[in-house]
């Protein structure tokens, strides 16, 4: 039977191999505690990894935004607050991120699908765990009226190669991943991260040769203060490049 009120919350502390150069928890960090608190609530309301391994699928994540008040520090602790949510065609998960004081840090929002692990197309939710998702959600933080443009030109480019530690339960790279790939050409001295929405694509494996391309930056039409870039995450060993994911980000000064 579906649960109401379905909100979840985990507290944690940035550990020194979550943290950069500067002390502050990296993204991916964050995409990984959002991702830790995301699985316990859906184990906790009947939808989580085990009932789905169950019927042969599991969670793909389509997009997520995050918009980025502030990055705790190495030492800091913070509470995670999770819920589920539905749109017209996504399976939609809020996130929020608080520190000790109780100030709004983070909030984030994630579109999900289901996969069926055997043919790695997109399946239906079986009835018997729709039933179990909760009859009351909350709203979650809108995503950016369109999605991440293809990246026409790029200014930047770092090469990656996919390892097998890169791999998660589905066989494939975690997208917690390809948040620190997307970063990965930039030299961020002076900048803050304050918004990435980004679109996942297509699935990565071991051995592929990844291009990480952004663009150059330019004023965000709204705030001229902000910065906008356009990134690509592009799998270049094919028969074709192929874009595995593309993404907006916004900067500030730090």
């Amino acid at each position: 039977m579906a649960k109401d009120f379905p909100e979840f919350s985990m507290e944690t502390r940035v550990r020194y191999g979550e943290s950069g150069p500067s002390g502050q928890v990296k993204l991916s960090a964050v995409a990984n505690w959002f991702q830790e608190a995301a699985g316990l609530n859906a184990d906790e309301l009947g939808f989580g990894d085990e009932k789905m391994f169950a019927c042969g699928l599991t969670w793909v994540l389509t997009r997520m935004i995050f918009r980025i008040s502030r990055m705790p520090q190495v030492g800091e602790q913070v509470r995670v607050r999770t819920w589920p949510s539905l749109s017209e065609h996504f399976w939609n998960r809020g996130y929020e991120l608080y520190d000790a004081e109780g100030r709004l840090l983070m909030q984030s929002t994630g579109a999900w699908t289901v996969m069926d692990i055997a043919s790695r197309r997109m399946a239906p939710m079986p009835e018997e765990l729709q039933a179990a998702f909760p009859s009351q959600t909350f709203p979650t933080m809108p995503f950016l009226p369109s999605s991440a443009p293809r990246l026409r030109q790029a200014e930047q480019e770092a090469p990656i190669l996919v390892r097998r530690d890169d791999l998660d339960m589905n066989g494939h790279v975690n997208n917690t991943r390809y948040l620190g790939w997307l970063m990965e050409p930039l030299d961020l001295k002076g900048e803050a991260l304050a918004l990435l929405d980004i679109s996942f694509r297509a699935e990565c494996f071991p051995g592929d040769a990844i291009a990480s391309r952004v663009s150059a930056p330019e004023p965000d039409p709204e705030t001229p203060a902000l910065q906008n870039r356009v990134h690509a995450l592009v799998r270049t060993s094919g028969e074709k490049p192929l874009d595995v994911c593309r993404a907006v980000t916004r900067w500030g000064r730090a």
